[in-house]
């Protein structure tokens, strides 16, 4: 009893423990999705909060669920990836255990996101991205958010990549999905997208568009006045109107340590010294091309190139050929670095296979389906026709056992009809030979009394012995009328039907033995005739019914 005490002790234990243990994750999941909700406002204030919780703690699913938020808020928050591994765990944990949760595709997207942050702009972030929005087309219920999203960095990697027309694709439905959503800040970044890829392209029409209406995100989003007047300077620069560039670019100059985007001050003392050396203010222009060279410090990019070449331009302007020659060299070594480390992968083409990898995956899930409709089909042909057959057997054993049985039953009926016409056959006899038997007997008996009583003495008994033996042999020959068949026994006994009396009494006695198997002697005694007459009248009998059209096989039965 004690023993099954302990043990009902020890299950209500882990019933509560284990409620216990899901009620805390119910509660640490929540806790999450209401830092999701907020990451994109209060970036650093939720990167602080998840940094609250130890992951060792927390069940597979919540984990994976904190990881995607952390990658998030350091995104949001510009923190410099180096790594992907993080945001790796996440996608192949969504992967395996929830692959059509909204969950998998945000972390597919950042996947991209990372990698793309981390400079890379080949396959290896394409990738994720497309297979982000292949999962995203199949919701039922798309979110905006996430649509925007994938179609900003698909665009983004087309851009960097030069594939401008696609870019110009994903970047107009990266538009759609702003609207949908209602978010200015994705409404305006789309814009802004839309800018740089039609001022690559010199389209200056659409180009003054887009930036009109950036410029009326100025009173929305005070914040995002740096990139306003970008857009401005570059606008302006292409127009030809340099000194309105220059201002834009000096007014950026005082917002920049204001962004909590990282900006690349070296690329904006170049673009500065390129507009004093557009306006021929070349003192200036060295002065920011200098300070845009200590900018760039270690760090690499494929154009750093470009600042030295335009330094080695305005000292050439300067006359001062010795250090544009030393410019140049350094120009020279960065551009067959970045031509070396040129990206060997072209996305456009990326792009159209992976597009033709889905067709060619649909065509092939198109003849897997007909394949397996049509092996399913034949299976389903092989067991009707199994069916018919197994139906058709017992149909068939059913019909031979229906078959068999009739034909006992015949049997049985025609041996029981044989035993019956034996049995009256035998009976007809019995009688016939009981009648002959009877008069005998008498007549045995009468002639014993009257040879040892009269024939010695008196010799008129011997005349009345000689009568007696005539009258007997007469009733012998005589049968009585019981005796003599009728038409269906006849018939029974012969198979002779004689119905227009061809055939007379003696006729059918005659047939009647035959019938009974009764050899010639036998008839002989019995109609008290020789066995030559009974050979005569069996003769003449076959020959009368011949004429008269009469079967007579009785007669070699």
């Amino acid at each position: 009893m004690r023993k099954i005490f302990n043990f009902v002790l020890f299950l209500l234990s882990m019933f509560l423990l284990i409620s216990c243990n899901n009620r805390q994750d119910k509660e640490i999941y929540n806790r999450l999705s209401r830092w999701d909700k907020a990451v994109d406002s209060i970036p650093e204030q939720i990167s602080d909060s998840l940094q609250t919780l130890d992951p060792q703690t927390l069940s597979r699913a919540n984990r994976a669920y904190r990881r995607l938020l952390v990658t998030i808020a350091e995104d949001k928050t510009y923190v410099d990836f180096t790594s992907d591994s993080l945001i790796q765990k996440v996608a192949n944990y969504y992967e395996k255990h929830d692959p059509k949760s909204e969950n998998y595709i945000r972390s597919l997207i950042y996947l991209g996101i990372v990698r793309n942050r981390m400079g890379v702009n080949d396959s290896t972030a394409y990738e994720p991205l497309k297979k982000a929005d292949r999962l995203f087309q199949k919701q039922p219920n798309p979110n905006p958010t996430i649509g925007y999203m994938i179609n900003y960095f698909l665009g983004s990697i087309h851009y960097n990549n030069a594939n401008f027309e696609l870019a110009n694709n994903y970047y107009n439905e990266t538009l759609d999905f702003a609207r949908l959503e209602k978010e200015p800040t994705h409404i305006f970044d789309a814009f802004l997208a839309l800018f740089w890829n039609e001022m690559i392209r010199e389209n200056r029409g659409k180009s003054r568009e887009y930036l009109d209406s950036l410029i009326a995100f100025n009173s929305i989003l005070p914040e995002k006045e740096y990139f306003i007047l970008n857009a401005q300077s570059a606008y302006y620069d292409a127009q030809g109107e340099y000194e309105k560039a220059l201002e834009c670019e000096k007014a950026q100059l005082e917002l920049a340590l204001d962004q909590k985007e990282e900006i690349d001050l070296s690329r904006l003392y170049f673009v500065i010294a390129d507009r004093y050396n557009s306006i021929n203010q070349l003192d200036s222009a060295m002065l920011y091309a200098q300070i845009a060279i200590d900018k760039l410090g270690y760090k690499y990019d494929k154009y750093n190139y470009i600042v030295y070449e335009n330094t080695a331009n305005i000292a050439e302007k300067q006359q001062d050929f010795i250090l544009a020659n030393n410019y140049r060299k350094i120009a020279s070594e960065l551009y067959k670095e970045s031509v070396k480390n040129r990206l060997d992968t072209q996305i456009i083409e990326l792009e159209k296979k992976y597009d033709l990898s889905e067709a060619e995956n649909r065509a092939l899930r198109s003849r897997q389906t007909m394949l397996s409709t049509a092996v399913l089909s034949l299976l389903l042909l092989m067991v009707l026709i199994l069916v018919m057959m197994i139906n058709w057997r017992h149909r068939r054993k059913a019909k031979m056992r229906l078959m068999v049985s009739e034909h006992e039953m015949q049997k049985q009926t025609l041996q029981t009809q044989i035993l019956t016409e034996e049995a009256n056959k035998r009976k007809w006899l019995m009688a016939l030979y009981g009648h002959i038997s009877e008069r005998l007997t008498s007549l045995q008996e009468q002639f014993d009394q009257l040879s040892q009583r009269y024939v010695s003495s008196q010799p008129k008994i011997y005349e009345s012995m000689r009568t007696l033996l005539r009258s007997t042999e007469t009733e012998l020959r005589d049968l009585p009328e019981e005796l003599l068949p009728d038409a269906e026994t006849f018939f029974q006994y012969t198979g002779i039907q004689d119905a227009d009396s061809h055939l007379n009494e003696t006729d059918k006695l005659l047939l009647m033995l035959v019938a009974c198997h009764a050899d010639n002697r036998q008839i002989a005694t019995f109609m008290n005739a020789s066995l030559q007459s009974i050979r005569t009248r069996k003769s003449q009998l076959k020959k009368k019914m011949t004429e008269n059209g009469m079967d007579i096989s009785i007669f070699s039965a």
